[in-house]
């Protein structure tokens, strides 16, 4: 999370989340609508190009014809006639250089809000497994990081920090998970610089107890536990630089899950079946991703049939998302067409199938909670051009009849 519109967007949301009493559902909707609030004026503007593009359309064409021979003369007197009526063609690419960059950085803020939310489960976990069975710590500790993970609960997803869907496959660079719980190699792919200029891990948090826990012991007790490995803020590069993306692929200094965890730190946490080597097996060894799946267990277990079946959601977000996209980019190219735009209309019928395709994929493969905010601020726009469309329509029928 280097990029400063993704920080602004991460911040934006915890503060509306300790706003709203830790609710996913309010942060969500109101972090959608001021956004697309944002995105309010450039659709107007948009729309409004677009009616004076339909009426100097006969004078474009006639110049076209007339110039056809000469491309240069043609531009430069088309643009003259698009000056003359105060038409910009910056004006209708502005929603789409709005839309682009604000996805990705919100893709990127709430992918580092669940990778935060999973490093504090997997610490809590790690706190109770700590303690002695049967004691009172330990099922305080226990009851406390259950209830963190039942926090997670939103909708008909059993977890909003991982995707709404039900299948583990791969599609292209897309990497589909229906987990509980995120899965190891996820966590593994956590940079050192990621981990370091993590938010949790900088400034650490107050428990449900009301107890504030620090990054750095955050930190050391997963190390303890053999979940993580590396010296705290470090971000692991010779330079010293732990803020620059160039490093976000450095892995020497702070991770998660390591190689080579010792069979004293291993045993601690798994059982006996998980530390018996395997039939031809001199000695077993042991990683932190061994330990994770372990101590984590007991939450996919809670949730799935058998404690293997993927359960996390239904796929339902995804295809909401899909829909939104679809219904909204439909409108806008009857709109293009109805409006005499049909160069407008050919580029869109273009992207008519890109977008919501690429909307599913990326909606089946990040949090439920990035599906969710896609879908509200789909559905946002699709409202918004339709009142947009209808206020337009009336001016223009009363000109028209004036």
């Amino acid at each position: 999370m280097t990029f400063f519109l993704t920080r602004w967007f991460y911040a934006l949301m915890q503060f509306l989340y300790g706003l709203f009493s830790n609710s996913y559902l309010l942060t969500i909707l109101v972090a959608t609508l001021l956004l697309r609030l944002v995105q309010i004026y450039p659709d107007i503007s948009n729309r409004k190009t677009q009616i004076k593009m339909a009426v100097v359309k006969p004078e474009l064409d006639s110049i076209q014809k007339r110039y056809a021979d000469d491309p240069q003369k043609m531009r430069a007197e088309q643009s003259k006639i698009m000056k003359k009526h105060g038409i910009s063609t910056f004006s209708s690419c502005l929603p789409m250089l709005l839309i682009f960059p604000l996805f990705f950085c919100f893709l990127g803020a709430f992918r580092c809000w669940g990778n935060e939310e999973t490093v504090t489960l997997m610490y809590e976990t790690a706190v109770a497994r700590n303690y002695e069975e049967g004691t009172p710590e330990r099922a305080a500790a226990e009851e406390q990081a259950m209830e963190t993970f039942k926090g997670f609960k939103f909708l008909w997803v059993n977890n909003i920090w991982q995707p709404d869907c039900f299948i583990d496959a791969q599609f292209l660079l897309f990497r589909f998970d229906g987990e509980v719980v995120t899965k190891p190699r996820n966590l593994q792919a956590l940079s050192s610089v990621a981990l370091a200029n993590m938010p949790l891990l900088q400034k650490g948090y107050t428990d449900k107890s009301g107890k504030f826990v620090s990054g750095q012991e955050i930190w050391q007790t997963l190390c303890d536990a053999g979940l993580a490995s590396g010296e705290y803020g470090n971000a692991g590069n010779s330079s010293g630089c732990n803020s620059c993306s160039s490093c976000a692929t450095d892995r020497s200094g702070m991770y998660l899950l390591p190689e080579g965890v010792s069979e004293e730190t291993a045993s601690k946490y798994l059982n006996e079946e998980e530390m018996t080597p395997a039939e031809g097996e001199e000695a077993k060894t042991y990683s932190g991703a061994d330990i994770y799946r372990s101590i984590m267990k007991r939450y996919p277990d809670a949730l799935s049939k058998d404690g293997k079946t993927p359960a996390n959601g239904l796929m339902i977000m995804p295809f909401l998302a899909f829909a939104m996209q679809m219904a909204s980019t439909l409108i806008m190219l009857k709109r293009n067409k109805k409006d005499g735009q049909a160069e407008q209309a050919k580029q869109m019928n273009a992207m008519m199938y890109f977008m919501p395709v690429m909307t599913i994929l990326i909606c089946m493969s990040t949090t439920t909670a990035f599906s969710f905010y896609w879908t509200i601020s789909g559905a946002i726009q699709l409202v918004s051009t339709l009142i947009i469309n209808a206020v337009f329509d009336k001016k223009k029928a009363e000109t028209k009849a004036a």
